[in-house]
């Protein structure tokens, strides 16, 4: 992986959001925001998948590859360490199971900002 690959480095979230002056222009940076942290998910998760099979995603034959959910729950998600696994293991997992888990919680709290917004407007409309 090189540094061009990650361009992070290069947002302009705080610019942006300084930038908000009305309510559609929030409902449009946080539909933007939403879309960010959905790549961030997938792009977690299958980094998280290599990192703990040794091999990229891109280098899984596509029938073994897993969807980001399956990844959180088939290889990351412990509510107890399963035998023989070393305590940094565990840890390590752990730790990919939280950061995942709150870009979950991103997302979600994306979906109601959007989701207060059209009801501020309507009340009544449908969702």
């Amino acid at each position: 992986m090189t540094d061009t690959t990650i361009t992070i480095a290069e947002d302009n979230w705080v610019e942006a959001g300084q930038e908000v002056s009305s309510p559609e222009e929030l409902r449009e940076y946080v539909a933007q925001l939403r879309a960010a942290v959905s790549h961030m998910h997938t792009g977690l998760g299958r980094a998280a998948f290599g990192a703990l099979n040794g091999r990229s995603w891109l280098d899984t034959p596509g029938d073994e590859r897993l969807a980001a959910a399956e990844i959180l729950g088939d290889h990351l998600e412990m509510t107890v360490t399963p035998a023989g696994t070393k305590a940094k293991d565990a840890t390590f997992r752990q730790s990919l199971a939280a950061l995942q888990a709150a870009l979950d919680a991103v997302d979600r709290a994306t979906l109601t900002v959007w989701l207060a917004q059209i009801a501020a407007q309507d009340p009544d409309r449908l969702a």
